[in-house]
């Protein structure tokens, strides 16, 4: 596989990054991962709003606009040979000898890791240990500092199901591993907000347009988790699954035939 790393096209094993950097020691960083279909990255603007936003939290800079970006991404898709998957970008904070220091590392990868049969069977969500801080001044964006949700995931698979759910420091439901959380109750869709310590996923805020142009309601807020087990569907969100219905939840099944809005939300 090819990647691009700091205005070069490379072999994999040819991508070198300095071990002296804080992206390396310390995870200091942030990356987006980008749904790809027909050869394009969807969504790139809503992603690369985010990737700056997130930037700006760690005080550093992206060295490509959007618009550089866009050519960039299209050629690795196509030297990869990658028409259906995701690309990933990382932006990392540099050694110290390179300057400016405010001027990212970035790294971008393809994959071709998609999602099909998961959407007929639901996915199998349980609850993760390892409570959510809401007060974390990176809580709210995508760092590298991932592997909290990396051990909760690989708990959960052991366990036999596909992610869990967070709760915070207050027992409100928060967010998934990889992924954030949607409920539905009598017609209302619920999700928690951004203060309850989630990130702001972009397909997070779709489903929530979404619901605004099919004009059906959406309430966020802190919630507690018996709302979501009296949920009458469940489902959860991001780049990569888009709208994913959950049809079990710890020992709680949800009849995915009987889904009403999930179905509407998925509908082109």
């Amino acid at each position: 596989m090819q990647v691009f790393l700091n205005d070069a096209y490379l072999e994999e094993d040819s991508a070198l990054i300095s071990p002296l950097s804080p992206g390396f020691m310390y995870g200091f960083g942030v990356f987006e991962t980008i749904r790809v279909s027909g050869k394009h990255a969807l969504f790139l603007d809503q992603h690369y709003a985010r990737m700056i936003r997130a930037l700006s939290v760690l005080r550093m800079i992206c060295p490509y606009q959007e618009t550089e970006l866009q050519p960039i991404i299209e050629k690795l898709l196509e030297l990869n040979g990658v028409s259906e998957g995701f690309v990933k970008i990382v932006c990392s904070k540099p050694a110290p000898k390179k300057q400016p220091q405010k001027d990212a590392d970035i790294l971008i990868l393809t994959g071709t890791k998609i999602y099909k049969e998961e959407y007929g069977t639901g996915l199998k969500v349980c609850l993760a240990d390892a409570r959510r801080n809401e007060f974390s001044k990176i809580v709210n964006i995508k760092s590298m500092n991932y592997t909290e949700n990396i051990l909760e995931k690989e708990a959960a698979t052991r366990r036999g199901f596909d992610d869990a759910i967070f709760l915070n420091t207050h027992d409100k439901v928060a967010e998934g591993c990889v992924s954030n959380v949607f409920w539905v109750k009598e017609g209302v869709v619920y999700t928690p907000s951004l203060e309850c310590g989630i990130l702001e996923g972009t397909a997070r805020a779709r489903v929530i347009q979404r619901c605004a142009d099919l004009r059906i309601p959406v309430r966020e807020g802190a919630y507690d988790l018996d709302e979501l087990y009296r949920a009458d569907e469940v489902f959860v969100t991001n780049a990569l699954m888009d709208i994913m219905p959950v049809s079990l939840l710890e020992d709680n099944s949800f009849d995915l035939g009987e889904y009403q809005v999930v179905p509407q939300l998925r509908r082109d």
